[in-house]
């Protein structure tokens, strides 16, 4: 006899359809958990929309985009379901190749740089 008991017997149709459900939910599983997108903290300076408008203006960059962005912004329970719609503009120096991307927040009159660096380059057909 065998200690398992049920592995000498034949697998009957009930325990087959368990078996492809039971193996159909772990690749699922697998699936979504290996493609699914997480959160992260990003830390973000923010100021006074003038004072990060002086700033950026020191350096020497001049607005080249705009745009409205959908975000995720942070409510009393956490992270917002509802996404905020906020202006987001990016700053070039040409000249040095510095740049700088904000985010505008009205409600705070608030400036928030998401990014900044150097070596920027325009990439695309040139007109």
């Amino acid at each position: 006899m065998n200690i398992f008991g049920r592995l000498d017997k034949k697998i009957d149709i009930y325990d087959k359809i368990a078996l492809l459900f039971f193996s159909l939910w772990i690749i699922i599983f697998l699936l979504n958990s290996s493609f699914a997108g997480t959160w992260n903290e990003k830390p973000v300076m923010c100021e006074q929309k003038e004072i990060a408008l002086q700033a950026v203006k020191d350096k020497g960059e001049i607005p080249m985009f705009t745009g409205i962005q959908s975000t995720k912004v942070r409510n009393k329970e956490g992270l917002s379901v509802v996404p905020a719609h906020i202006p987001i503009q990016l700053f070039v120096n040409i000249k040095t190749k510095t740049y700088t991307i904000m985010e505008y927040h009205p409600s705070y009159n608030s400036a928030c740089v998401i990014s900044f660096g150097n070596d920027w380059k325009s990439i695309g057909a040139k007109s």
